[in-house]
């Protein structure tokens, strides 16, 4: 069993890493109240004011409309032909100087803080989107073209990606010069249909694009994933349900140097907090089983995870160093995810 040493440097360690935890409830108790508002020069004021409160990078919250405007998908490729009953198309008008999230989940510091950038455009955007009912499906939104931008710069050669949504991924590799050809695994024959059905021959790139319907979990393996350069998983919407999904990928134990996830990082931040709260229980000498069945369900399968990984292990920690290397080493952090453990 892993075993953590007591002293002051490490403890300053434990107490720093509960305070960025409760530092980050505070922020986004704080931040959740200008959300997806329209601020006033008052307001704008206040949030910035909370941004310099955490030690946030000193950005302007005014984003360049151009992120989205010169992106060649949201130039070229119009949605507006799209019409089916269950899916139709929108083109919603986002407001001038509405505050939003522009990114996923990143850290900032070495401790457990994690922050969403925020956010707001100068001018009302006219932002085309897909939806079933009053849900938003899918749209080339500045939180999705930003979050791509490592799988996007990284495609090079026979790429493949999986989860087809409204193609954005797709399209900027295939405009790529060091793109050969994009090969997409789609579990949804309706998406698909529909791709095919008008977007698809907008794309006008020549390149080879062939899209597979079947199971993302079937097609993740040494054998398939080793026939491309490089290999972009997306299929989940956000953090909460690509956590789960991410876990299901990293217990089939395949890894593989050219296999990048999308919001990996922002997905590993919710895995932290509980490998973070297992080392501080353990430090602490309190009982792990109570720790355990204290959590949630989905939590509790983490704790699990993390107290059958680390009984494994011989390791004494003793600086704050190697202490920190355990909750975010990515590496560490996939090993510990792929141990099985029962429902």
């Amino acid at each position: 069993m892993i075993s953590i040493e007591k002293n002051q440097e490490v403890e300053t360690a434990i107490k720093n890493l509960m305070q960025s935890m409760f530092e980050q409830r505070n922020y986004l108790a704080d931040i959740l109240e200008y959300l997806e508002k329209p601020l006033t020069p008052a307001m704008e004021r206040k949030v910035e004011g909370i941004l310099k409160k955490y030690g946030m990078p000193n950005e302007s919250l005014a984003i360049d409309e151009r992120i989205l405007t010169d992106n060649p998908y949201f130039r070229n490729i119009r949605l507006d032909k799209i019409g089916s009953e269950a899916v139709k198309y929108s083109k919603d008008i986002i407001p001038k100087r509405t505050l939003m999230n522009t990114d996923f989940n990143r850290q900032l510091g070495k401790y457990l803080f994690h922050y969403h950038p925020v956010g707001y455009f100068n001018i009302d955007l006219e932002m085309p989107s897909l939806k079933e009912g009053n849900i938003t499906w899918m749209s080339p939104a500045p939180s999705e073209i930003i979050s791509m931008e490592e799988g996007i710069r990284k495609g090079t050669g026979k790429c493949l990606t999986m989860g087809l949504g409204i193609g954005l991924l797709p399209y900027l590799w295939l405009l790529k010069d060091e793109v050969e050809s994009v090969t997409v695994i789609e579990h949804n024959k309706d998406v698909i249909d529909l791709f095919n059905k008008v977007i698809r021959p907008q794309f006008n790139t020549g390149k080879s694009l062939e899209i597979i319907h079947g199971d993302a979990f079937e097609y993740f393996n040494e054998e398939f994933l080793n026939r491309f350069d490089y290999a972009y998983i997306d299929f989940w919407e956000s953090n909460e349900d690509g956590l789960d999904d991410y876990i299901r990928l990293m217990e089939k134990n395949v890894s593989l140097s050219h296999v990048d996830f999308w919001i990996e990082e922002s997905i590993l931040s919710l895995a932290k907090q509980i490998v973070a709260l297992y080392l501080i229980t353990l430090y602490q000498k309190r009982n792990i089983t109570d720790f355990i069945t204290s959590l949630d369900e989905d939590n509790r399968k983490l704790a699990r995870k993390a107290n059958k990984f680390f009984k494994k292990r011989t390791d004494v920690i003793s600086t704050e160093e190697e202490l920190l290397n355990l909750i975010h080493d990515r590496k560490l952090l996939r090993e510990l995810l792929s141990v099985p453990v029962s429902n």
